[in-house]
């Protein structure tokens, strides 16, 4: 009994582990990174898929992850995620990534007493910058799979990621899941809102 309780001790904390270590660097590092650095650290991942010999998509998914999981307050995701996405569509992969991305995220956040409270805020940074940039073609399509996705995980954010996140950035984190359904019905509420303008209009 005692080896198998410590099997299972030692598989739990080599997952904990493990996914931690999923991450580049945590929001408190990237936010410190400027344009030209996070440039830097695209173009670098870029290079590295193209010379790899195996996964091409792997350092390209690294980047990504890092891109969404920077604090976008100064808007420079934008700037940032267009090679990285053409790259990706090259291998067919901007899509499957994507998801990727998002369940590792949505599986740390549900599983939080296995990560470090820097690492949940990463993830929920990552979340919150994804539903930003999908929110305007999220009626439809692939955005609107993603953010129903991310709506149906009915994430919580705990006291010690609203804690890290207000000592570093000043402000607590919202839902993801909250954040998302919210958009899906402003979309609901805009889309009704045509139907009877159409309807007068007949």
């Amino acid at each position: 009994m005692r080896s198998l309780v410590c099997g299972l001790l030692i598989a739990i904390f080599s997952l904990a582990i493990s996914a931690q270590a999923g991450l580049l660097f945590d929001y408190s590092k990237l936010a410190l990174k400027d344009l030209d650095q996070m440039n830097k650290l695209v173009k670098a991942k870029v290079r590295e898929s193209k010379k790899s010999g195996g996964n091409k998509v792997v350092p390209l998914k690294e980047a990504l992850q890092a891109v969404y999981c920077r604090p976008n307050e100064d808007f420079m995701i934008e700037k940032l995620v267009p090679s990285l996405r053409t790259e990706l569509e090259e291998q067919d992969a901007w899509e499957p990534t994507i998801e990727s991305l998002v369940k590792e995220a949505i599986g740390a956040l549900n599983n939080s007493k296995a990560f470090k409270p820097v690492v949940l805020a990463t993830y929920s940074i990552f979340l919150d910058n994804i539903l930003s940039e999908m929110k305007p073609k999220a009626g439809s399509g692939f955005e609107n799979k993603i953010v129903t996705k991310i709506k149906d995980a009915k994430i919580k954010i705990s006291k010690e990621i609203n804690d890290e996140r207000a000592l570093r950035m000043l402000k607590k984190a919202s839902s993801p899941s909250e954040t998302a359904e919210k958009i899906l019905e402003e979309i609901a509420a805009a889309e009704k809102a045509a139907e009877k303008e159409a309807d007068k209009k007949k």
